[in-house]
């Protein structure tokens, strides 16, 4: 009874503002949940049109001001009623659609203010990572600074004209071949841009009525599907690189080179790959853990080397920690604990860590030939620290997952086929000399 006469109390007191204002002939009432509004003219004639807004005590502010410019538009303007209430409607859906369509503009200063809650509020992305994946205009009050425009996602953004969120997720990855980790992650980072653009969280900078994104397993239609082709391509493991290959690709580095001008950048930029690739191969690195801001040398009773590097991932963020060398004699002869800690250069990895490692050694001719024959990758470096790990030193999954830096099950979901490997040579090692031993008794 009591939600029914304050219902009734909110109706009474619009209609009796109506009546005070407009006169007895202008009446409003329910229908189907909408507004309909009520005219009684001179002649005794009556007419009833659908205001189009919501019969509620939250509408009816609109209410009246709708009946009210009804009014002034069919007596002071004398405007037949009809045209009057189309006039009032396309006006509406004019506003409404202003309101729920963004210029580029308020599309892309969105953007900025979820850069700073993303690198500055939440801290979930280091300012180096959004510069490189993310992106943004130039701004040189950030560090590392940007001083052009910069970024993957950003530098599609800004290209692109939606009226919603479908069509800014659908045109995002346009340029990346379906099914591809590159525009997987153009749209993860736009479909997670406008989940926080359209929410509580950031003011509603965009109407979530049009922006409001596909939940976070809705989003394989814009990504797409890899052709046959390329889904055999990526199945297939990650080939390690054998010892003896590891150390003709660092000698066929540029580092011995003449004094020319030329030549000494060649040479410089050698050196420093020259670190980045052995890092790589002794401590089995991710590409983006090639950098000074991560790695640090410490001490116990010996000194060693630090990795600060936390991968968030679906199930999870790693923890920082200590680098094992495998070889421990290359980590010495290379001198790699006393490169770090005099901060010998590093290659400056603008277009991303992989894609950097990638760029270098596509020029390499020993690197080009292991890619022919053997399908390499920058990622290689990594598994065949994996390799060495197992089938070597016959470390166990869950010391060689600690060296590396990921759990167990992440362990044995890519790095199996090393694991596997050594547990099935070992097997066999067993079974030859039991053979061997039950041969000898035989005798």
């Amino acid at each position: 009874m009591k939600a029914r006469t304050e219902a009734d109390n909110w109706v009474q007191s619009l209609r009796t503002l109506i009546r005070n204002s407009m006169g007895v002939n202008w009446q409003i009432k329910p229908n189907k949940g909408k507004t309909k509004i009520r005219i009684r003219f001179d002649d005794g004639t009556r007419v009833e049109k659908m205001l189009g807004i919501d019969w509620s005590r939250a509408e009816a502010p609109k209410i009246l001001e709708k009946v009210q410019e009804i009014q002034h538009l069919t007596i002071k303007k004398k405007v037949p009623l009809d045209e009057a209430v189309e006039r009032l409607r396309k006006t509406r859906n004019k506003a409404l659609n202003l309101a729920a369509t963004p210029n580029p503009k308020r599309l892309l200063n969105a953007w900025e203010k979820y850069e700073n809650h993303k690198v500055n509020v939440v801290g979930d992305v280091t300012q180096a990572t959004w510069n490189q994946e993310y992106g943004g205009k130039p701004n040189h009050a950030i560090l590392p600074p940007r001083n052009k425009p910069q970024g993957k996602t950003y530098l599609r953004l800004r290209e692109i004209k939606a009226d919603n969120a479908n069509e800014l997720l659908l045109r995002i990855g346009e340029k990346f071949e379906h099914g591809t980790r590159g525009r997987q992650i153009r749209v993860q980072h736009i479909a997670a841009f406008l989940r926080w653009a359209t929410s509580k969280q950031s003011g509603f900078l965009l109407p979530e009525e049009n922006w409001n994104p596909p939940p976070k397993n809705a989003l394989g239609e814009y990504v797409g599907r890899k052709s046959a082709e390329k889904q055999k391509k990526s199945s297939a493991p990650t080939v390690a690189i054998e010892d003896k290959d590891l150390l003709e690709l660092i000698n066929s580095l540029p580092i011995d080179v003449d004094k020319s001008q030329k030549k000494h950048r060649l040479r410089d930029r050698a050196m420093e790959w020259d670190l980045a690739i052995k890092l790589s191969i002794v401590y089995g690195l991710r590409p983006n853990e090639v950098s000074h801001e991560y790695l640090e040398v410490k001490k116990n009773k010996t000194e060693f080397l630090w990795c600060s590097y936390c991968k968030k991932a679906g199930g999870g963020t790693t923890k920082p920690r200590r680098l094992w060398p495998l070889h421990p004699e290359w980590e010495k002869e290379w001198h790699l604990l006393e490169r770090i800690k005099q901060k010998d250069p590093l290659p400056r990895m603008k277009a991303g860590a992989g894609d950097a490692f990638k760029n270098y050694l596509r020029f390499n001719d020993v690197w080009k030939r292991l890619k022919t024959q053997q399908g390499v990758v920058p990622y290689s470096f990594r598994h065949s620290y994996s390799k060495r790990a197992h089938q070597i030193y016959k470390l166990s999954d869950t010391e060689v997952a600690a060296f590396m830096g990921h759990s167990v099950p992440v362990h044995n979901s890519t790095y199996a086929q090393w694991s596997t490997e050594s547990m099935l040579e070992s097997s066999m090692e067993r079974a030859i000399k039991f053979r061997d031993l039950t041969e000898n008794k035989k005798e």
